[in-house]
């Protein structure tokens, strides 16, 4: 990972993300504190461009007319109500009846909703899902086209989901074992980490009590009645929003909501909010204790106190800017201990939340420490929180963050004509859920100009002292240590570290950027023209070769991808060594500058991305505006001439590595991340995750060794997609990359490390184990098929796939009820000859392994004799189309596209021919790839059980 300015990411592993649910700040647990909108309450401006209105039965909705991408639309119906909820007899039901919602209504029967939607381009998943939390729940229809037919389909889907689910009880009944099998997918050490948590930080109170999936007992046993007694009550149109944001016409669309949703007449009381929880002001100082023998080891230190739900205000939302700056620049402080190389921290920041469920502001640190170390780490969190407490922050530092904002909140203003319709169409029900203002980029960069003259250091560091200025502190310690007498011990290496005195934070001097000179600018020395793709290709004189594409899909947005040498296909000392070049080559630093000097240097310029390690070339790409463009390209230059290999960055992979490993270990789908892509490779050690003595073996010559020659000589080829004057980027490149020394005309092709096997097939399935729950399971088929090289070939498997896919959810989840969730994937090849793979997997119980493996043998059957109706194709193929029908307005596509396209020219040729060629696959074309490589003799099964039952 670059430097990326815009949030200063950390290159290693983001195994962390799954913590982040315990960090969020939650909203208000009920929006309908005051009628109508928060713009109607405020003095915050509201986007003018949303129609909003309100429908006699209380219906609130929000209409905005949206053109990226074109064609499109997305809708969403919000009610804001969840688990929270829920009686004790209720409890996961919130959750269950938003699986209920395909499965029948009043005028949908049960298992036609979702084939109805995919006959109008509606993925399931992607472009039809729902969602529940403890505060609402919210679905989501992405519509892939706007004619009246599909968005008044759209509009009748989420009227049936309102208020005419039949709820039927047989229905319910074979519904039962898939929440279950979602129950033990997400039973994870995160998960009971997080609900242990929530108990300490909010004891005995509802939302403690309350996670969204439930409990076992209740989904196994709950009558109809009380699916019924929750969706009478809370399914209401005063607790609902619904957004629709697209490609529309907004006047149709309002009349069209007034037919559908007028006669939708609200049963049961208007109840209020639940009584989420209380906090107790003068709770003190305690510890508490989390062991998984799986989980990593995080530290968490918070301090609540009451709070109340407030209108959304100009003060308000000043209030709120202090406090995230406050809560980033003790983020930076954290980011900048980590990145010594030698902190006893892998992650950590810090947050602060308000109207948390209704009742609670939370302050709250949260850090990953190395687990025998544990003891330093929580020294780290209580020292650096104490000395921001006790000696504030300095000018550079709230310099950095004032910067950074200013300059997103201007890229947003710059980028507001280009947004995506379902961000918007999210953020729209988000804002009503949390009681706030939707306003547009431009207010909010005019409110921020209001504000800026009274951020001061004082203001910040008061609004920090505020955020801890409730009960606590409250320290909790999950790990995967067991610790005797644990939560004294806590308290005493607390109350250790708080002997220690701290000194304020001394201001840091800003290095000038040192790479601005490559030397004498290169010349375009060859230009052609590809007008039916709209793409120019450069020569430089020393070998660089550039494609560019102008468009308008993103305003002000630039994307590019640099790619060199043949990646892992080099030459190495190490086998692993490509990995650990992946996470440590950014954070490196350059030889001028560490990567945490980078983060102040470049504060406030829309620049970073990302290295890495492909199969068959290194990369790095990143996105910038025409302002930064030149420095982006200086940035690539700079790694490309200059890299730091600083050991920090060794050291923080290494200890990174250990706790991504035994969390992986925890659940089958982790175990598969793991282990299997190693195995599908006959061992091949450039694949799956490293041991940790193979990643010990590493070291930083052996990285060097690796990149130096590709970085020194090898071709490069730049492609570069946006919003951009063509003139502007042949500058950039010719004052940086195309500066550099005369590049080779070819590169090695290392033949012989094109060679992959793929294992031979398994009669009886290769077992593995993970150390997560006994009744979690991971059936995976993999059936070997072929490369890349023939595009209409790779390109009937992708479809075939797509009808596979479709039987397995029909008989694996929605049939037999075997498991939440059937996955499938395709992986055809371009750089090693012969080799790709077909995959299906389903995570199931213990005792459903055997059926599960004889229902895909059965499927795989049906699709080589041919059983493949004329419906199941069209809702294979019409999802597929409507992707590639977006994808030629997306300009992460059109880089994929066109990268390497000056090696590997037939990519151009792919790009003229995808519509038509996977419109014109045939039926007859679909049977025939399956039975070439649907065959029980070739497939290669792997199980994953628990430990224990192995």
């Amino acid at each position: 990972m670059f430097p990326d300015i815009r949030g200063l990411r950390r290159p290693l592993f983001a195994f962390a993300a799954g913590l982040a649910m315990a960090m969020a700040p939650f909203g208000a647990a009920n929006a309908l504190q005051g009628e109508g909108f928060a713009q109607d309450r405020s003095d915050i401006a509201a986007d003018p461009a949303v129609r909003y209105g309100q429908l006699d039965n209380g219906l609130r909705y929000a209409i905005l007319q949206n053109d990226t991408p074109p064609d499109t639309a997305s809708i969403r119906m919000a009610f804001n109500v969840g688990s929270m909820v829920e009686e004790d007899d209720q409890r996961g039901l919130a959750h269950f009846i938003e699986h209920m919602a395909f499965n029948g209504s009043e005028n949908v029967p049960e298992g036609e909703m979702v084939a109805l939607l995919e006959r109008y381009g509606l993925q399931f998943g992607p472009d039809t899902n729902a969602g529940t939390s403890r505060e609402y729940v919210v679905y989501q229809l992405d519509m892939p086209e706007v004619d009246d037919e599909t968005i008044d389909t759209g509009l009748f889907i989420m009227r049936e989901t309102a208020s005419n689910l039949t709820l039927d009880i047989d229905a319910i009944d074979r519904e039962r074992d898939i929440i279950l099998s979602e129950e033990r997918l997400r039973n994870t050490p995160v998960r009971r980490w997080s609900n242990a948590l929530m108990e300490f930080r909010y004891p005995d109170s509802l939302v403690a009590q309350r996670d969204a999936i439930g409990i076992p007992e209740v989904i196994q046993t709950a009558p109809r009645e009380a699916f019924a007694r929750y969706y009478d009550e809370f399914y209401r149109p005063d607790r609902a929003m619904l957004v629709i944001v697209g490609d529309i016409d907004v006047d149709r669309v309002e009349a069209e909501i007034a037919d559908v949703y007028a006669d939708w007449a609200a049963s049961g009381n208007p109840a209020g909010p639940p009584v989420a929880g209380s906090v107790d002001p003068d709770r003190g100082f305690e510890t508490g204790y989390f062991h998984d023998p799986d989980f990593f080891t995080v530290l968490t230190v918070e301090s609540v106190q009451p709070d109340t739900i407030e209108e959304d205000t100009m003060a308000s939302r000043f209030d709120g800017l202090l406090d995230s700056l406050a809560t980033g620049i003790v983020s930076r402080r954290m980011s900048t201990i980590i990145s010594s190389g030698t902190s006893p921290l892998i992650q950590g920041g810090a947050n602060f939340s308000t109207e948390e469920y209704g009742f609670a502001a939370r302050a709250n640190i949260l850090a990953v420490a190395q687990p025998d170390r544990w003891e330093e780490g929580l020294a780290v969190v209580e020292q650096e929180l104490r000395r921001a407490l006790e000696h504030g922050f300095t000018q550079s530092e709230l310099d950095e963050q004032l910067t950074n904002l200013r300059t997103a909140l201007e890229t947003s203003v710059e980028q507001a004509d280009t947004r995506v319709s379902s961000s918007l169409s999210d953020a729209l029900w988000s804002s009503w859920r949390f009681n706030q203002v939707f306003g547009h980029p431009v207010d909010a960069l005019a409110r921020y100009n209001e504000y800026e003259d009274d951020i001061t250091v004082e203001a910040v560091h008061a609004a920090f002292r505020d955020q801890w200025a409730g009960n606590g502190p409250l320290v909790f310690l999950a790990t995967s240590l067991e610790i005797d007498n644990a939560e004294a011990r806590i308290a005493d290496v607390w109350n250790e570290s708080a002997q220690t005195a701290v000194d304020a934070m001394e201001d840091v001097e800003i290095a000038a950027w040192a790479y601005e000179d490559f030397g004498t600018p290169g010349e375009v020395v060859e230009r052609t023209e590809i007008d039916d793709l709209g793409v120019t290709r450069l020569v430089f004189d020393n070998g660089v070769r550039v494609s560019l594409k102008q468009t308008d899909f993103e305003n002000d947005v630039i994307r590019m991808t640099m790619t060199f040498g043949r990646g892992d296909l080099e030459p190495r000392n190490e086998a692993v060594v490509d990995t650990v070049a992946s996470s440590v080559f950014t954070s490196g630093g350059l030889e001028a500058h560490s990567f945490d000097d980078l983060g102040r240097i470049l504060a406030g310029r829309n620049v970073g991305g990302s290295f890495s390690v492909n199969a068959g070339s290194f990369s790095m790409s990143g996105s910038t505006t025409p302002a930064d463009l030149e420095l982006q390209f200086q940035l690539f230059a700079a790694y490309m001439t200059a890299p730091g290999y600083r050991p920090e960055s060794l050291a923080q992979f290494r200890a990174s590595l250990p706790e991504l490993r035994r969390n992986l270990g925890s659940t089958p789908g982790g175990v598969r991340t793991r282990d299997i892509s190693r195995m599908l490779r006959s061992g091949d050690q450039r694949f799956g995750f490293p041991t940790q003595d193979e990643a010990d073996d590493v070291d930083l010559d052996d990285v060097r060794a690796f990149l130096t020659p590709a970085l020194e000589s090898a071709p490069i080829e730049i492609t570069v997609v946006g919003d951009f004057e063509e003139q502007a980027v042949i500058d950039a490149i010719a004052a940086t990359i195309g500066a550099l020394p005369d590049r080779a005309e070819d590169w090695p092709e290392y033949d012989d490390n094109r060679i992959l096997e793929f294992p031979e097939a398994t009669e009886t399935p290769i077992v593995l184990t993970h150390n997560g729950g006994d009744d979690q399971a991971l059936v995976n088929v993999y059936w070997p098929t072929t490369d890349d090289s023939d595009v209409h070939v790779s390109r009937t498997i992708r479809l075939m796939r797509a009808v596979l896919a479709l039987k397995l959810t029909e008989r694996l989840r929605e049939g037999e009820a075997f498991t939440y969730s059937a996955s499938s994937s395709n992986v055809e090849s371009f750089y090693h000859p012969d080799y790709g793979y077909l995959y299906v997997g389903a995570d199931v119980r213990v005792e459903n392994i055997d059926p599960v493996y004889e229902a895909i043998g059965l499927i795989a059957a049906d699709m080589v004799n041919g059983e493949i109706t004329d419906d199941e194709m069209l809702r294979a193929r019409r999802p597929l189309l409507e992707q590639i029908q977006n994808a030629f307005e997306s300009n992460g596509v059109w880089l994929g596209w066109l990268s390497q396209s000056f090696e590997y020219p037939e990519r151009l040729d792919r790009i003229r021919t995808i519509t038509d060629d996977y419109s014109d696959i045939t039926l007859e074309e679909i049977v025939v790839i399956a039975r070439t490589y649907l065959s029980a003799d070739t497939a290669y099964r792997v199980t994953v059980v628990p430990a224990a039952a192995e």
